[in-house]
């Protein structure tokens, strides 16, 4: 319970992810500077003790690396699941990621601010807005061109559907040309990056900064450990699939 009584900026420094569980609650700590925890829960009806159990998975997730382990789970999906799975996690960037990261870089008030953070933050303002925008129109088309593609291979290959109906995808796609652009596109966050010097942090870096970049560095590794189940579990299975696939419209056209 002792942190009921902690101030929500030294709570915050203590730990940069209690943020992002108190948005989730709808408390945006910049403008609660001066208040603790049980004032605020009292001032907005806030279940405490639900508040204060949120905050300690928060913290458990953190030191928990778990990729590894997703990695070897999905890796024994089969690959409408490994699609579900790469969707679901695309709901969650979309939903709640980039949400909140844009509103810290669009409630930033940089009073204060040294002239090296106040440029960062207004070209943050300008190009932020644009990253998520293309981000998530980078989704869409992997979602309508790649996963529609790698599912109607698969649903023609345990015959849920006419073999027929792959024959003109199969000649204007390829799995191994989805692979190279998909390549060639990994890096999203390098424009971010350059611009933050690395989410470089001293001791003038104020507060909402130090939280946003820390956000900013957990995304770009959730879409490193997104990338590498594509690169690395979709794309082998997607490749046996339309190789597999294209043997068998072979065998069939032989007796035709």
């Amino acid at each position: 319970m002792k942190k009921m009584n902690e101030n929500i900026t030294d709570l915050v420094s203590k730990n940069y992810v209690y943020a992002a569980v108190l948005h989730h609650f709808g408390i945006d700590f910049y403008n609660h500077t001066h208040q603790n925890l049980a004032q605020i829960c009292r001032e907005k009806g806030i279940n405490a003790k639900l508040l204060l159990k949120q905050l300690e998975l928060a913290v458990d997730k953190k030191k928990n690396d778990l990729s590894e382990t997703i990695h070897q789970t999905i890796s024994s999906y089969p690959i409408e699941l490994v699609i579900e799975y790469l969707k679901h996690s695309h709901r969650i960037f979309m939903r709640h990621n980039l949400p909140y990261m844009s509103k810290l870089v669009a409630d930033c008030n940089t009073v204060g601010f040294t002239e090296k953070y106040k440029t960062i933050m207004e070209d943050l303002k300008i190009a932020f807005p644009l990253f998520s925008e293309d981000f998530i129109h980078h989704i869409f088309e992997e979602e309508d061109a790649l996963f529609d593609y790698i599912s109607l291979l698969d649903n023609a290959f345990y015959q849920k559907i006419p073999i027929t109906k792959v024959f003109y995808p199969m000649k204007k796609n390829s799995i191994s040309r989805f692979l190279c652009q998909h390549q060639q596109d990994d890096d999203e966050m390098k424009g971010i990056r350059e611009l933050t010097d690395n989410y470089k942090i001293d001791k003038k870096t104020p507060l909402l900064i130090k939280v946003l970049y820390a956000e900013l560095k957990d995304f770009e590794q959730e879409l490193k450990i997104h990338a590498a189940i594509e690169n690395k579990i979709l794309f082998p299975k997607a490749l046996k699939l339309e190789l597999k696939l294209k043997q068998r419209i072979i065998e069939k056209s032989k007796f035709n």
